[in-house]
C-alpha cells in the first residue's frame, strides 16, 4: 500500500480520517476535532486503571543527584514547553498553561527572587548561564514574569534557551543535554538602562 501524499496535502481531513482508522481513541476524529473545546484521549491512569502486575499504581525510588546550591545569588533554570508547542515546533507565541499571549522571551521567577533583584513583572532582564565546562552564555532583553515556582529556581522556554547548555551540561546517566538543571544569573537588562 502506498501513502496518498497528494490527497493528504490537499485536505488534512483525509489525514485525520486515516488516523481515526488506526488509532484507538481517535474514532470520528474530524468531527471531534472541530468541537470548540477539543476532545480528551482516553488515559487509563486518569481512570485509575493501572496495567501493572498488582493492578495498582506502583512507585519506585531513584537516588537524587548530588545537587549543589548554585550560590552567588544564582538560580537553577529549567527549560519548558508552552501550550502551543510540540517539541521544538512552535505553533503560536501563546501559552495557555501560564496565561501569556504573544511572548516567549521570558524568564519565570519566584516573586521573592524578583524582589531580591529589584525586578517588577515584565521588567527587561539579561540572563547569563554558567556551564560545567566553564563557558558562559547570555541572552539580553528577556521579560521577568512572576510565577509560582520555588525560590532559587527559574524557568524559560525551549528551544530559545537551549543555547545555555554547554557541552559538559549532560546527564551523568544518559548523556542527554541537561536543559532542566542549568545555573543562571538574572540581572536587570543593560538594554533597559540604555533606554532610560
Amino acid at each position: 500500500m502506498t501513502t496518498p501524499w497528494q490527497n493528504h496535502v490537499a485536505d488534512y481531513d483525509h489525514i485525520r480520517d486515516a488516523i481515526s482508522r488506526v488509532l484507538q481513541g481517535f474514532e470520528d476524529f474530524n468531527r471531534r476535532a472541530r468541537h470548540p473545546h477539543g476532545f480528551r484521549i482516553r488515559q487509563l491512569a486518569r481512570e485509575r486503571v493501572f496495567q501493572t502486575p498488582s493492578g495498582r499504581a506502583e512507585f519506585s525510588l531513584a537516588a537524587l543527584p548530588d545537587d549543589v546550591d548554585p550560590g552567588d545569588g544564582r538560580l537553577t533554570l529549567t527549560t519548558i514547553r508552552s501550550h502551543d508547542q510540540f517539541n521544538t515546533t512552535i505553533y503560536s507565541n501563546d501559552d495557555r498553561y501560564r496565561g501569556l499571549k504573544g511572548l516567549r522571551t521570558v524568564i519565570f521567577m519566584n516573586e521573592d527572587d524578583m524582589r531580591d533583584r529589584g525586578l517588577s513583572e515584565f521588567d527587561l532582564v539579561d540572563v547569563k548561564s554558567f556551564s560545567k565546562d566553564g563557558t558562559e552564555r547570555t541572552v539580553h532583553g528577556y521579560r521577568a514574569v512572576r510565577y509560582e515556582i520555588p525560590s532559587g529556581c527559574a524557568a524559560g522556554y525551549m528551544p530559545e534557551l537551549n543555547v545555555f547548555g554547554g557541552l559538559a551540561d549532560v546527564s551523568t546517566q544518559g548523556g542527554q543535554s541537561a536543559t532542566k538543571h542549568l545555573v543562571v544569573e538574572v540581572t536587570p537588562s543593560r538594554t533597559a538602562e540604555t533606554d532610560r
